[in-house]
């Protein structure tokens, strides 16, 4: 995986990361948080979505919302920004039948 970073000289540079810890979730129709936090170096994560749309909400007692949450489409991934020490919430619309989220740190 790659990200973006600023040099010292305020320009953009591509820099190669590695992934890191792997947290897959059933979403449900309720918000449900990852078990467990992101490690003291994640400030980013990608984020997977198999088998139905889901939408995602991050912080340290996140609450996903199907309305005000962003969403990310089914058999997709994004790439999102994330404080360390942060968890990640996921809920589905009651219309999608299943949804699967893979969470991963990018370190």
């Amino acid at each position: 995986m790659s990200k973006i970073i600023k040099d010292s000289n305020g320009q953009l540079v591509p820099t190669v990361s590695f992934p890191g810890t792997t947290q897959v979730i059933t979403v449900g129709n309720t918000s449900s948080a990852t078990a467990t936090a992101f490690g003291p170096f994640t400030t980013m994560v990608r984020v997977a979505c198999s088998l139905g749309h889901c939408h995602v909400a991050f912080g340290a007692a996140p609450v996903a919302s199907i309305t005000t949450s962003p969403m990310v489409p089914n058999n997709w991934s994004e790439v999102f920004a994330v404080n360390p020490g942060d968890k990640m919430a996921v809920i589905k619309d009651s219309a999608v039948t299943s949804s699967t989220v893979s969470v991963t740190e990018i370190i």
